[in-house]
């Protein structure tokens, strides 16, 4: 197949999106992905557009047989008004760059992560060509947007809330990384229940068969990636506050993100200095050695609206390492941590649970017996990349056929 891929993000920036891509080539398809300027998740640098991109002649490239056109986009700085015009301007330079494309592709696939908008240039294609759309849903819009607001902007949240609309009820399939998003799909934009499609996303599975254990000096809690208020990062802090009396006990932050500067001063304030290291973005190769020295892996996510239904993928990583978990969740998550047996869950803003929780780990409880092991077992069924891209791929073809009139055998044997 000739596939058009439309996603924000792409190489060399760190999403997974670029390992479906070159996938879908190494099985034989023709991939070109529309996406924008790098400038999020770059390996040493924060937030900057690389200085090569600002030369119009590198926005065509090839990269391990993946075809990428790059549209104009405003780099992702902090701040709401920022944001805002790093969104929008990728949506608008999609919507326009995919009008002047050939109609030569058979597929459209969809990655959609924040923005929700990003998807829009995928229907755009589909109006001008009538090529059918997959759409991965990664992230649920506007939900998401409602709960970065605050309940704040209600006018933005419903305009782009009926963008999203549109683009959900235009997509023909709809594969959701969590089952809590069908019913959200459902009643919230009326997509037909048979349209919508349950994929977990995948995680890298290089960790799975490595010894990741270091001696160390007491007991290391770890937290990786983005530090924002619906990771509860707050509520982390104020457990090991309350923990501040146990000898050997410490709690790393791989990672930054909106509460970084709050969470400094946080320790500084409760003077937790010898409690609590913040390390900072790290780059993804140095990820190896901070797993060898992690006892317990913490994971939060706030539950209170429909954001709590995703499933984060650093619990597919925590898994991939074969490390404990504890979960402050619900939602997917919830039940893939109570399933694997690879951890604990307990209520989320509930420091006080989180804490007892913690207290049991460093006893030694039976109960965290085998907890590492078990992750990995479940990851190994449920979490390759290898099973993903099979499902993906299933999918794609079917719609693909079903648009030609054809089965999918008959797809396969031409």
């Amino acid at each position: 197949m000739k596939v058009l891929v439309i996603c924000q993000y792409y190489w060399p920036e760190q999403f997974q999106i670029t390992d479906i891509c070159e996938e879908l080539v190494s099985r034989g398809h023709r991939v070109t992905v529309l996406t924008g300027l790098p400038n999020v998740n770059l390996e040493g640098l924060s937030n900057i557009i690389p200085a090569e991109y600002k030369d119009r002649a590198n926005w065509k490239q090839e990269h391990n047989g993946v075809t990428i056109k790059r549209c104009h986009e405003v780099s992702r700085k902090t701040g709401l008004v920022n944001r805002m015009r790093n969104y929008y301007s990728y949506w608008k330079s999609a919507n326009r760059a995919v009008l002047s494309l050939d109609s030569e592709f058979d597929i459209v696939f969809a990655y959609q992560l924040s923005p929700g908008m990003m998807s829009e240039a995928a229907i755009r294609y589909k109006e001008k060509t009538g090529v059918p759309v997959v759409l991965y849903c990664c992230d649920l819009w506007p939900e998401s947007l409602k709960a970065w607001l605050k309940n704040r902007f209600k006018v933005v949240v419903n305009h782009y809330g009926k963008v999203c609309r549109r683009i959900y009820q235009g997509a023909d399939q709809i594969i959701v990384q969590s089952p809590d998003f069908s019913e959200y799909f459902v009643k919230y934009h009326g997509i037909d229940l048979e349209k919508i499609h349950f994929i977990p996303q995948f995680a890298s599975d290089e960790l799975l068969e490595k010894k990741l254990i270091k001696k160390h000096e007491g007991i290391n809690l770890m937290f990786f990636g983005n530090m924002g208020s619906v990771q509860g990062i707050n509520y982390m802090l104020e457990a090991i506050n309350l923990l501040k009396k146990e000898h050997g006990l410490v709690m790393h932050f791989v990672g930054d993100g909106e509460c970084f500067e709050e969470s400094k001063r946080y320790v500084k304030i409760n003077d937790l200095s010898d409690k609590v290291i913040f390390h900072g973005r790290r780059l993804q190769s140095e990820m190896e050695e901070y797993y060898k020295i992690s006892d317990l892996c913490i994971l939060g996510l706030d539950d209170s609206n429909l954001i709590g239904s995703t499933i984060p993928s650093k619990l597919q990583g925590y898994m991939a390492a074969g490390k404990p978990v504890l979960g402050a969740v619900g939602g997917g998550a919830r039940t893939i941590i109570e399933e694997s047996c690879c951890g604990q869950v307990v209520p989320f803003g509930d420091p006080r649970a989180m804490a007892v929780s913690i207290k049991s780990f460093m006893a030694n409880d039976v109960c965290w017996d085998h907890c590492g092991e078990n992750g990995r077992t479940y990851f190994k069924t449920h979490f390759t990349k290898t099973a993903f891209m099979d499902s993906f791929e299933d999918i794609l073809i079917r719609e693909f056929s079903n648009s030609y009139g054809w089965e999918k055998d008959e797809y396969l044997q031409r």
